[in-house]
């Protein structure tokens, strides 16, 4: 038997080799995210846990991975931030070319400082030896 669905499981943030980042409403509600707000991704020592979190809460003027609106009205609660860095640096992180991760995150720990930061899961591409 042929399972049609492989991983049941949904993606949260999705990064773009454009440099465009989708953040689902379940993430934006996790570390409040609003409009304006600036977000940036941090990886440990080790650099196998990789970490989202908010950088700045709504500074003045233009910054790079700005969150934005994706859709008009108050009731759209996904956002949508663009950096082109970011994306390259977590598109390298899994180990092979493609142009789209779509990723999903744990829970809301604290880290480094952060208060709030969401663990991105991230399956590396294993290297296989013959």
């Amino acid at each position: 038997m042929k399972r049609l669905l492989e991983n049941t499981r949904r993606h949260d943030i999705t990064f773009n080799a454009d440099g465009r980042i989708e953040i689902s409403a379940h993430v934006t509600r996790e570390l409040d995210l609003h409009p304006g707000d600036v977000i940036d991704v941090a990886v440990d020592e080790v650099g196998r846990e990789v970490y989202l979190y908010v950088k700045h809460r709504q500074p003045a003027g233009r910054h790079k991975a700005q969150c934005h609106r994706t859709g008009r009205g108050r009731t759209c609660n996904s956002l949508r931030a663009h950096s082109v860095e970011i994306c390259r640096k977590v598109l390298d992180m899994r180990g092979f070319s493609t142009s789209q991760a779509r990723l999903p995150v744990g829970e809301a720990v604290a880290v480094d400082g952060v208060n709030r930061a969401l663990p991105i899961i991230i399956r590396y591409q294993s290297s296989q030896s013959s």
